[in-house]
């Protein structure tokens, strides 16, 4: 009997021939997640703007332009189309520090949504075990995207255009699957650490460019759409300064060996796994790490041979190679602070699509019918259990929550920053004569914006920088 491959069509589960009772099913799971992700946001984001939000916001204070806007740096990446659509919430909704936090989590419900839609498309009707979706994006183990330092530019809007990716590549007609791409790419890598994709797609679509039974203008189009890609990325250079995310950073690492932990808890910390909590959590970030990086090889094998591959190799591809890179690039840049790190819980959005690719894999595989019906269930188990295993994340977004309000209060009382930083324990910015706090605290004020009441004192120029 010929050898299976790793990316054969689904074996048809018993569960999958009432295909309305498990769109049913799983819409209810959905909905009961979306309600769950819904109150924690109610319950933890706070209007108060804090930390990096006064620097990546200055564009708002300055009254910069659209484009400004787009291409604001802040730290290692750009805003991009984020910066556009933070501008519009933050206009209608004066400012209201928890509306930005809602926003994440609506772009949160949209990638989880269109990653049914992907599962669908790459491999074929959907099962109860599916519930591993929602599960993966309506999770509340990213804290700090909700209740920390909210940044659609950061995690939640590249998670998004990250599944759209996977969805366009399910595409099978090459001109328009190359002409999304490009569209992608661009959005991708003009915003947060999506410029990883600036490398993927224009290296996938030279690939399909040169696969069988093409016609000259099929060739043509993914041809103009990589270099369009690769446009993209000299726009996202143009302009830009290199800013280590942390002072300590050197390359290369006085231990490089380091590196491997640090990445396998990236990938691992959707699923709660943190360092230091045994050696258990280290053969779970192990385990997954591996998971990911071979279904981004093997995935990626396929692709090159058959210089296309087939719906589900591409998108499991495209997303566990950028998991692979993205927990790379975050070990490279931050190993230097403490392993401890790599359990930041605003990286999750980035690594989550990553999961969602070795579901897939999972989901079909070349072993036993007995094992690959045990695959996705033990994956849907570990869903479940991290789901059920929300100690540290609630303590983390509690931790935001009550700094965050009892600093508000305090200055809303005194008008005085150092003060309230020492009566509370708690800052909303390390260095507030770098960032020009007080300017911009008046500057809010003075409009009644934020946390402020409407009454307003007389209006001020804005904070320059």
């Amino acid at each position: 009997m010929p050898r299976a491959s790793l990316f054969r069509e689904p074996i048809v589960l018993s569960m999958t021939r009432r295909p309305r009772a498990v769109a049913a099913v799983l819409a209810g799971v959905f909905v009961l997640l979306a309600l769950r992700l819904g109150h924690f946001v109610d319950r933890f984001a706070v209007n108060l703007v804090f930390w990096d939000q006064w620097d990546f916001l200055q564009g708002l204070f300055d009254g910069a332009d659209a484009w400004t806007l787009f291409r604001w740096q802040h730290g290692p990446h750009r805003q991009g189309l984020a910066q556009w659509i933070i501008a519009g919430v933050y206009r209608v909704s004066d400012w209201n520090g928890r509306a930005d936090a809602a926003c994440a989590a609506v772009v949160m419900l949209l990638a989880g949504g269109l990653a049914l839609v992907l599962v669908r498309r790459a491999a074929g009707s959907l099962r109860l075990v599916d519930a591993v979706v929602p599960l993966l994006f309506l999770t509340t183990q990213n804290a700090e995207t909700y209740a920390g330092t909210p940044n659609l530019a950061h995690g939640a809007l590249p998670c998004l255009i990250l599944v759209a990716v996977g969805c366009a590549l399910t595409l099978e007609s090459p001109a328009p699957r190359a002409v999304l791409l490009a569209v992608l790419s661009l959005l991708g890598v003009s915003g947060g650490f999506g410029m990883t994709l600036g490398g993927i797609i224009p290296a996938m679509l030279l690939v399909f460019a040169l696969g069988p039974g093409l016609t000259v203008r099929e060739r043509v189009v993914q041809l103009v759409a990589a270099l369009l890609s690769a446009a993209g990325v000299l726009l996202f250079l143009h302009g830009y300064t290199l800013q280590p995310a942390v002072e300590c950073f050197v390359f290369p690492h006085p231990r490089p060996l380091e590196y491997l932990p640090f990445g396998a808890f990236v990938l691992a910390r959707p699923f709660g796994v943190l360092p230091g909590h045994g050696a258990a959590a280290g053969v779970l970030a192990g385990a997954l790490g591996l998971g990911v990086l071979g279904a981004a090889v093997g995935a990626t094998v396929q692709v090159l041979r058959s210089r296309g591959g087939t719906a589900r190799a591409r998108a499991v591809s495209a997303l566990a190679g950028f998991a692979v890179l993205f927990a790379a690039q975050s070990a490279v840049g931050r190993v230097c602070t403490g392993l401890e790190f790599a359990a930041a819980s605003r990286y999750v959005p980035y690594v989550i699509p990553g999961l969602l690719a070795l579901y897939l894999m999972l989901r079909d595989t070349r072993f036993s019918p007995h094992v690959a019906r045990a695959l996705p269930v033990c994956f849907l188990l570990l869903c479940v259990a991290k789901e059920l295993r929300m100690g540290p994340s609630l303590d983390e977004a509690r931790a935001y929550s009550t700094g965050k309000r009892h600093w508000r209060d305090c200055y809303l009382r005194e008008h005085d920053i150092a003060r309230c930083d020492r009566e509370t324990g708690f800052s909303v910015y390390p260095d507030p004569s770098w960032t020009h706090l007080q300017a911009k605290l008046d500057w809010l004020e003075a409009r009644g914006l934020s946390f402020f009441h409407a009454r307003a004192r007389p209006a001020v120029a804005a904070p320059q920088r």
